[in-house]
């Protein structure tokens, strides 16, 4: 782990060198700064990069943290509630001869059935992956239904909605035109969804942030500036 020093605060970061990088890479995420090199570039251009670069690390660094201070793990017993589309549905478990655990959606709320022997410990470990499996399965369907309208108005329709694990992104697009979704997506509320939605359909005109990129996305969400900032502050209160 190295360190600079920028005023009176510390930025510690991870160094990686690669032999494939032609240019500098610094990134910032809940797990702190990352720098990737060429072999070749030393640590005092490095860390040199990195001083004209701290203004916005300290920045990033600051968002991450006010969201880490939202996040509340939930240990999936009965009584919690568990979010979907930003409403919050409360889990009952229950402990039944079941040789496997199970999961489902009930009259309003989730429903858990774990063998008898399993322990409260144990609960998350148990069902944390059958509820992402649950909402994954209906944010497909809900991804689709939600994004045609922009596409309507964009004239513009992704080659295939995929929503799965991703760390760092709430949804990008690939140069094949498929549009990938973090599955925490769909725990907030519809209006971030197709936020997030149109802001990955614009990618398919828009290839980056450009001005034209964010003129198209204001046209298809005049108040995408309220929804983006939303999710920058909210957005830890999803890793649930």
């Amino acid at each position: 782990m190295h360190s600079i020093k920028f005023g009176n605060q510390m930025i510690p970061y991870t160094l990686k060198s690669s032999h494939r990088r032609k240019t500098l890479s610094i990134s910032v995420d809940q797990h702190g700064v990352s720098v990737i090199s060429p072999s070749e570039v030393g640590l005092e251009t490095i860390e040199l990069s990195l001083h004209k670069k701290a203004p916005w690390i300290i920045k990033q660094l600051s968002n991450f943290d006010e969201m880490n201070t939202k996040t509340k793990k939930r240990a999936f017993l009965s009584g919690e509630k568990l979010l979907y589309l930003g409403r919050n549905y409360r889990l009952k478990v229950i402990k039944t001869n079941c040789s496997e655990p199970a999961f489902r959606f009930y009259q309003g709320r989730f429903i858990a059935e774990l063998p008898n022997e399993c322990k409260e410990e144990d609960h998350r470990e148990l069902i944390y992956p059958l509820y992402i499996q649950w909402v994954k399965n209906r944010a497909n369907v809900f991804a689709n239904e939600r994004i045609e309208r922009f596409s309507i108005k964009l004239r513009k329709n992704p080659n295939k909605i995929i929503v799965k694990d991703q760390e760092q992104r709430w949804g990008s697009c690939t140069p094949t035109g498929n549009i990938l979704l973090n599955w925490r997506t769909f725990l907030a509320p519809v209006s971030i969804i197709d936020y997030v939605l149109a802001h990955e359909l614009v990618h398919l005109k828009h290839m980056n942030h450009s001005k034209e990129f964010w003129e198209t996305l204001k046209m298809l969400l005049p108040d995408y500036d309220k929804r983006k900032e939303w999710l920058r502050i909210n957005g830890g209160t999803l890793d649930i």
